[in-house]
């Protein structure tokens, strides 16, 4: 994330540094001057007492006094001034640098694909360690590669339980994913309080199957992607008498919150369309207010694309005993009708349901380092109609929409309690009903990932998860789990430390209820699986 200063204002800086300089030294030039004639006039006090008690002698002429003392008068005046001068330029400089950094902080509290990582010193992190001075233009991203072999000697597949919203992540992506971000930033250098700042941001993602030397993204076929993934503007200083009001439209990653360990977004509204972020409500919260949607192409009524909107209301940075509170509300709606390009395997018509629905959430964060140096983050959520999916566009349509709902309740947390050792650990439970006959899927998961620290540079870790699903559709009822043994070359020694280098082998096993679902070709008629390999992983 480190970027290279602002010519522009390295050459501010450099100006006001010069100025400084000037006046400090006219400063001390005057000072010795008047020490000098205050040092001349004792003198010439003492030789006259001199003269006094030797001889009689002329008393000086009031007028050769009265002229060193305006004189003595001009050089303190004229100090006073350079002093005054040199303190209110120290004062604007001083302003202007806190300004450009509360600016920075709140464009970036939110900006990157996976807010986690950047915990080392706590959360928010400190943008300042990275932006000593604002930039016009950011370079952003996250990357994770590598090639891996199954025990039966083919290509390594992931371990997930079917039905289930995740899995455990290390030693268990067989893919090569990608993001790159590109910011600009428009923001007066001179004095940043003195217009808006206005922020745009794109993001592009990469995805491949890890299958060629030349894998093109545009081998879909075989699991290559390559899409767009962030495209918004965000202005905030807007209303002089309300600075902290930032405004946004656009496509965006939207205040998302996720569990880093299996990889999980347990809520997402990102999406399409524009909001008002952090409108203070007194010293009680920050208020956020947005529209969300999105479309659902492959279903065309006459109404044109099946599409959903909603209403996302946030207030955060609620006060609470160890920490503080999210809490959340949805509104949502999507209009049917008879679809026209898709029909039902009888050939009938198919009908899609209106469906309006409603969610809430409440998400409790611990203090950051409070918590044997790192934090603990609790939510619970309950969604229905066409809002049950905690997401801002749809994951399906259909008669039965009205009648689904989703009850979830989550706990993670990572802690450091010394140089040598960290580790992160998840707890997921999640009940799901999509409407209509055997729409129900139930998950639960518990795992961690314990990190020991031999320096660093070089660490190992050691993941052990387990995922239990009941999925009616699908007619399964079982559990899977996985081990990772992950010796690892990093950059720092903390759990989110990265870029990181890693070896791997991994274990799992799963019921006999599974067996078809899970290891694709290699493991279809077995309950457990190997793979091993290598992956590199970074963000910045």
């Amino acid at each position: 994330m480190v970027t290279a200063q602002s010519p522009e204002m390295d050459a501010f800086r450099k100006q006001i540094e010069g100025e400084l300089a000037t006046m400090k030294a006219n400063y001390e030039s005057h000072i010795q001057q008047l020490e000098s004639r205050i040092s001349t006039l004792e003198n010439d006090n003492a030789r006259l007492q001199r003269q006094a008690k030797a001889a009689p002698a002329p008393a000086p002429s009031s007028s050769e006094i009265a002229s060193l003392q305006r004189r003595v008068s001009e050089l303190e005046l004229t100090t006073e001034e350079h002093s005054a001068t040199t303190g209110t330029t120290s004062r604007q400089t001083a302003a202007n640098a806190d300004a450009i950094k509360n600016i920075e902080l709140k464009l970036e509290a939110d900006a990157t694909e996976t807010r986690d990582i950047y915990r080392d010193e706590g959360f928010p992190f400190d943008v300042r360690k990275f932006y000593d001075l604002p930039q016009p233009f950011e370079f952003h991203g996250y990357l994770r590669s590598g090639f891996g072999m199954n025990g039966e000697g083919g290509k390594m597949e992931a371990f997930q339980a079917p039905g289930a919203g995740a899995k455990f992540r290390l030693g268990n992506e067989a893919d090569t994913y990608g993001e790159l971000t590109l910011v600009h930033n428009w923001l007066r250098l001179d004095d940043p309080t003195a217009s808006p700042f206005v922020r745009t941001t794109a993001t592009l993602s990469y995805s491949t199957g890890e299958n060629f030397s030349f894998d093109s993204l545009n081998n879909q076929a075989q699991g290559n992607d390559f899409a767009l993934r962030q495209a918004y503007v965000e202005a905030g200083n807007v209303l002089q008498s309300a600075p902290d009001f930032r405004f946004w439209v656009g496509q965006r990653y939207y205040q998302r919150h996720d569990i880093h360990l299996d990889d999980f977004y347990y809520l997402d509204m990102s999406g399409y369309g524009g909001g008002v972020e952090d409108v203070p409500i007194g010293k009680f919260a920050k208020l956020s207010l947005a529209w969300l949607g999105g479309s659902v192409d492959h279903y065309v009524t006459h109404n044109g694309d099946v599409a959903k909107q909603n209403i996302d209301l946030r207030l955060s940075d609620i006060k609470a005993p160890f920490g503080k509170v999210t809490l959340w509300f949805d509104w949502a709606s999507t209009k049917g009708g008879e679809v026209r390009n898709v029909f039902n395997p009888d050939g009938s018509p198919l009908r899609i349901e209106s469906s309006a629905g409603w969610a809430v959430g409440l998400i409790h964060r611990t203090e950051d380092e409070k918590l044997l140096g790192g934090y603990n983050e609790f939510s619970v959520q309950y969604g229905q109609g066409a809002a049950y999916n905690f997401a801002s566009t749809l994951d399906f349509s259909g008669p039965d929409l009205g009648d689904a709902h989703r009850f979830r309740v989550t706990d993670n947390f990572v802690i450091q309690p010394s140089p040598h050792f960290a580790v992160q650990a998840v707890g997921i439970y999640e009940d799901t009903d999509f409407g209509g006959p055997n729409s129900r899927n139930r998950w639960a998961s518990l795992g961690a990932r314990p990190v020991y620290f031999f320096n660093d540079r070089f660490s190992i870790a050691l993941e052990a998860g387990v995922d239990w699903t009941k999925t009616d559709s699908l007619g399964t009822d079982g559990h899977l789990w996985k081990i990772t043994l992950a010796p690892q070359i990093s950059r720092g020694g903390k759990y989110f430390s990265r870029p990181v280098l890693r070896a791997f082998v991994t274990y799992a096993a799963w019921s006999d209820g599974f067996k078809g679902h899970v290891g694709g070709d290699a493991y279809e008629n077995t309950t457990s699986g190997l793979s091993y390999g290598l992956q590199a992983e970074a963000w910045w």
